[in-house]
């Protein structure tokens, strides 16, 4: 690459912007911010937003680790915050515990929990999310420098 052209930009967030990411069509972009907001904007149409909900406080940051005799870690985000199945029907998110899933729906525009991926003793601050066939496998990592796989099984009606 010898060169870059900037097709669009736009003020998403009041505050910084944490995380950012294609949709699995690639026709919208999703991002979360320090105003405790996951927001779709529509690809084509520079700033315009498709839906905004809030998301819980412990998906966002700041992370805080504490332990014995007061200890206290505090850490910024910096890793991927959410990550999409191979559909873009659900979004996996940090929490303080482990990783949740949730359903997104178009008709409230909102993040409804449906599945906890727990088994963390920190606070988790990045995730990700791969899917094949029927299963999909979600990485969850935490403060504490440790990594959960998990793998999920698909639902047939």
């Amino acid at each position: 690459m010898q060169r870059y052209d900037c097709a669009m930009s736009w003020h998403a967030h009041s505050g910084e912007v944490y995380s950012v990411e294609f949709s699995y069509d690639e026709n919208s972009v999703y991002s979360i911010g320090e105003d405790g907001k996951f927001i779709q904007w529509n690809i084509h149409k520079s700033g315009v937003k498709v839906s905004e909900c809030a998301v819980q406080s412990d998906a966002i940051g700041p992370f805080v680790l504490s332990g014995y005799s007061g200890y206290k870690q505090v850490q910024v985000p910096h890793g991927r915050l959410f990550a999409f199945d191979s559909e873009g029907h659900c979004v996996l998110t940090c929490s303080s515990t482990g990783g949740i899933i949730h359903k997104l729906t178009n008709t409230e525009r909102a993040m409804e929990p449906c599945l906890s991926l727990g088994g963390h003793r920190a606070p988790v601050v990045t995730v990700d999310w791969c899917t094949a066939m029927d299963c999909g496998t979600c990485l969850t990592a935490s403060m504490d420098g440790r990594i959960k796989l998990t793998t999920l099984l698909a639902h047939k009606p």
